[in-house]
């Protein structure tokens, strides 16, 4: 799923709040955030792969938005803009951790308690979405980046290559290689 979004650059409307709140206003800056944070917090959770990392991340981006502000050139719309600087918070906060491997969850059923097909593929489903997820997670942060900005925000490769600070060949490369290991890494699940 491409579609071009973030032509927000071209939205009057978008361009008024960015200029008010560069000029400090807190309540243009207030509905930018709001017209931004879903689509950030999908790509947080999709880059953290735990809901309240993703929340920290979407806080700090937009609290680092907001002050840098100012600063921000118009060059790209402001949705590329304050993506780039989500992303650069997902690798400083995967950069501040330590890889750890969860503890396994127990998938028999207690003692007693009937075993039923159901249950045999709801346990398989739930598994199977906690692969792909721990795949996910897996991908080297340059791969992941595109491929969560492509395939789960929606932007173009053109949006994700600017994003990320790369041509837009290099964001479909690097998002092809990260389907290519996603594969490798699930083909026991297909």
């Amino acid at each position: 799923m491409t579609r071009s979004t973030d032509d927000d650059s071209a939205d009057p409307l978008e361009a008024v709040r960015v200029e008010l709140a560069r000029d400090g206003d807190e309540v243009a800056f207030a509905a930018l955030a709001r017209t931004h944070q879903d689509r950030l917090y999908r790509v947080a959770l999709r880059m953290t792969g735990s809901p309240s990392d993703a929340q920290d991340v979407v806080q700090e981006t937009l609290l680092q938005a907001w002050q840098h502000l100012p600063g921000f050139r118009g060059d790209s719309g402001f949705g590329t803009w304050v993506t780039r600087i989500l992303i650069n918070r997902c690798h400083n906060l995967h950069r501040a951790r330590r890889p750890v491997d969860p503890l396994p969850e127990e998938t028999e059923s207690a003692p007693g308690m009937p075993h039923s097909p159901a249950a045999d593929t709801l346990a398989v489903t739930a598994l199977s979405r906690d692969a792909v997820r721990q795949a996910l997670l897996a991908l080297p942060l340059d791969q992941r980046a595109p491929l969560v900005l492509t395939t789960f925000a929606g932007y173009t490769f053109a949006e994700t290559g600017r994003i990320l600070g790369v041509s837009e060949g290099a964001a479909k490369v690097r998002a092809h290689r990260a389907r290519r290991a996603l594969a490798t890494q699930l083909r026991e699940w297909r």
